[in-house]
């Protein structure tokens, strides 16, 4: 079957380009949508043409999709990513938050913040205006031990999670140590963690030796304190007041930070960095005014085709359509051109054995899977495009190598 809808592909091709009606046979044609929801959106870059495909206006659930959106709107609002706002008084160095998620972090050595904090003997934290929930709405509740739920905050530190890595000598190595932590061997999950304080206990027989495993910690201004003066080993205390006449220390490379949101769909660096959307805008650490922020940068007509609950696409509240996603995709194209693009986006999909000519986002929940991006097809033409399969009972992989062949035959039209 798969065979015979690449052929398909390829001899329609030979007399005439895509079109919305072969994009609705092949949808028909194929065993693995069966069953399923599909959205199709096709535009040439560059070029006054209408949009192909199929049910362009039907709201569709984006996951990690959405993130596209999070990253457009923080290029569109100065493309500059505060990292701190300090105040230097006499030998005590004043700061407050943005936002900004990569200090400590245990997977992303960014030392930007960090070498900027640590010079200063004696560090003042100052609260920030923020409005921030640590869940987002409709988050499962089932997920909230796992890294990619870590909870949000108004200054992550360490990623808000704790690291354990188990040696080759069976030590049990923790990033942060600052919490309690008891150890029982007849405890069935690697970790657990107290529901309302950070008390972890670990069964390291459930470890295996050279594991690395992450597990949130609650996160406040007092364990954010803790964390600072621990790490930067220098006094770090805690004030109530707000910083007046303050500085901003702006990062050197935003593209690191959208590269690890688009290339490894980090969810918390998503949240964070639409907190700090709505900080530049408003100086209030917020998700929900930096999604209104985004929402509101679109024509109403294209705002009206996507409800955002969230900077991530955890949330199966947020819905959006493919139009509303190729139209953002193109707005980063006119902002920031195909090379960077090609340095932010992750490239080919699983496609092998082909030089790089797609650059997308995936997006995946369970039984919905997303891809939309940027396509260069071999005649030069340069086109964004969001495909979306929703409610599939099929396997993940079968759908996956479903869009794989769709994108070749648009390689080769």
């Amino acid at each position: 079957m798969k065979k015979a809808i690449i052929l398909f592909f390829i001899c329609s091709n030979i007399y005439s380009q895509i079109s919305s009606k072969k994009i609705d046979r092949w949808v028909s044609k194929n065993e693995n949508l069966k069953n399923s929801v599909v959205s199709i959106a096709i535009k040439e870059i560059g070029k006054n043409k209408k949009t192909k495909g199929i049910n362009l206006n039907t709201f569709m659930t984006p996951a990690s999709n959405l993130k596209i959106l999070t990253v457009l709107g923080s290029i569109h609002v100065g493309d500059t990513i505060p990292v701190i706002k300090y105040n230097l008084s006499n030998d005590t160095l004043k700061i407050s938050p943005t936002g900004y998620p990569l200090l400590a972090h245990p997977k992303y050595q960014n030392k930007e913040l960090e070498n900027f904090l640590k010079p200063h003997n004696h560090i003042e934290y100052n609260l920030s205006n923020t409005d921030l929930i640590k869940y987002g709405p409709a988050w499962a509740w089932d997920d909230l031990t796992y890294y990619f739920q870590s909870e949000r905050s108004s200054m992550p530190i360490f990623g808000n999670v704790v690291q354990i890595i188990k040696k080759e000598n069976g030590e049990l190595v923790l990033t942060p140590n600052n919490f309690k932590i008891y150890l029982d061997y007849n405890q069935k999950d690697k970790i657990n963690r107290s529901l309302d304080e950070n008390v972890f206990t670990i069964n390291p027989s459930m470890i295996k030796s050279g594991d690395t495993i992450y597990h949130p910690f609650i996160s406040s201004n007092k364990v954010i304190v803790d964390l600072l003066e621990n790490y930067l080993k220098n006094s770090v205390s805690l004030s109530d007041d707000r910083l007046n006449n303050y500085e901003v220390l702006n990062s050197i490379d935003v593209d690191e930070i959208y590269s690890i949101i688009l290339k490894k769909s980090d969810n918390l660096i998503s949240e964070s960095l639409a907190a700090n959307i709505s900080f530049r805008v408003n100086d209030t650490i917020s998700v929900k005014k930096g999604i209104d922020i985004i929402k509101n940068s679109f024509k109403n007509n294209i705002s009206k085709q996507m409800n955002l609950f969230d900077g991530s696409g955890l949330s199966r509240y947020n819905l959006i359509t493919p139009e509303a996603l190729i139209i953002s995709l193109e707005r980063i194209y006119y902002m920031v051109g195909i090379e960077r693009i090609k340095k932010i986006f992750s490239n080919n999909f699983i496609i092998d054995n082909y030089e790089d000519f797609v650059w997308g986002k995936t997006g995946t929940l369970k039984n919905n899977f997303n891809y939309s991006g940027y396509l260069i097809n071999d005649k030069g033409k340069k086109y964004v495009f969001s495909i979306m399969i929703n409610h599939f009972t099929e396997d993940l992989d079968n759908i996956k190598n479903t869009i794989k062949d769709f994108l070749i035959f648009l390689k080769l039209s």
